[in-house]
């Protein structure tokens, strides 16, 4: 085969090589420094659906969720069969507001009343934003991708799985969270779901 023939061949072999890679796309920070990042948006607002289930029932609930600092509130529409309600507090007290009945209580009993679930309230504003809460035990087998973002940890006894992220105003927040309890003395299983629709934030420079 002539030297031109052989030299066509190797240049069509290494564009049809070309054309089947995926193109790359930049790499995000590391995942420290997007910790760091994420972790400053302490002004948001989520808009989402947010479901559990328990070994007695389950149920869901469109969820619209404020954020600043620790204080935070959550509006409930057709929440878990029993309408909309409101809830308001931080992380040392909550009410919540339901038709015209209020409730008091600390933000753990007023989470097992409403859902059955054992969370620990104070740390679910970091785990929306796929990030370990502070406030709760270190993180074990943390799973983070080269994007630097998070696809998984367990912390509190929650196995915690993040999905669907995107970019919003300039940062990389997740669309979806998975969180599972296993009970293994009682054989008892928990988990919730939050899928969120939207995301807003203020930045703070």
């Amino acid at each position: 085969m002539p030297v031109i023939r052989v030299s066509l061949l190797i240049l069509i072999i290494s564009l049809a090589a070309c054309s089947t890679q995926p193109p790359m796309t930049p790499l995000s920070s590391s995942w420290q420094q997007h910790q760091q990042r994420i972790a400053k948006l302490e002004d948001w607002k989520l808009a989402g659906k947010l479901g559990f289930r328990t070994p007695e029932e389950g149920g869901s609930a469109s969820v619209n969720w404020t954020q600043k600092d620790s204080r935070y509130q959550l509006s409930l529409s057709g929440a878990f069969g029993i309408g909309g309600a409101k809830i308001i507090g931080d992380n040392k007290t909550a009410e919540m507001l339901y038709g015209e009945t209020i409730y008091r209580h600390s933000p753990q009993q007023l989470a097992m009343q409403l859902t059955g679930l054992p969370l620990p309230v104070d740390a679910l504003s970091w785990w929306a934003r796929g990030l370990p809460s502070p406030t709760q035990s270190a993180v074990t087998n943390l799973a983070t991708g080269a994007d630097g973002l998070a696809s998984g940890f367990e912390q509190a006894g929650w196995q915690l799985l993040f999905s669907r992220y995107r970019e919003t105003g300039g940062e990389i927040l997740p669309g979806k969270i998975t969180g599972t309890y296993n009970l293994a003395s009682e054989d008892r299983s928990y988990s919730f779901k939050l899928v969120i629709s939207s995301w807003k934030y203020h930045k703070e420079e």
